[in-house]
């Protein structure tokens, strides 16, 4: 497993190997309170919030998951983006009926309300860009992870 930081407030964990999506999303959410990038009821209403309205995105071949909180739970904005050796079932945002295998987590702790919303659009259009995820998921360093996230989630610092 790799950790790194980039503007202080993206995490960047490599190479994970979880048996459940609750494994995956305690562990992303706890490195961000760690940090003190979010307070401690963060931990348990990600895990609330994903078994209401599930977060699985389908792409065509690798399958992301966008796990959120409110808000209020936030002290600094920041992302912890979990990458994993084999994916784990999340349900679907669509159709939470439908399960997916997902290997990308982007776990947001935004701090403002709008900011979920500006975010899901730049994800969604690096979902929608196959070659991109294929190249994070075999990205051999952390640099390479953050420079290809960059231009979709990084570089846009206003809502970090």
């Amino acid at each position: 497993m790799s950790i790194d930081l980039l503007c202080e407030n993206v995490l960047v964990f490599r190479d994970l190997e979880f048996s459940t999506s609750t494994e995956v999303l305690n562990f992303l959410s706890s490195k961000l309170y760690e940090r003190g990038y979010v307070k401690k009821e963060y931990q348990i209403a990600i895990i609330e919030r994903e078994k209401i309205y599930p977060t699985g995105l389908p792409s065509r071949d690798i399958k992301v998951a966008i796990p959120h909180a409110t808000h209020t739970l936030v002290n600094k904005a920041a992302l912890s983006v979990g990458i994993l050796k084999t994916p784990v079932e999340f349900r679907s945002m669509g159709d939470s009926n439908i399960k997916l295998n997902v290997q990308i987590i982007i776990m947001l702790a935004l701090k403002e309300p709008h900011g979920h919303i500006e975010m899901l659009k730049k994800i969604v259009k690096l979902i929608k860009n196959p070659e991109i995820l294929k190249s994070i998921i075999n990205a051999y360093s952390i640099e390479e992870v953050l420079n290809k996230l960059n231009p979709y989630l990084i570089n846009n610092k206003h809502l970090l």
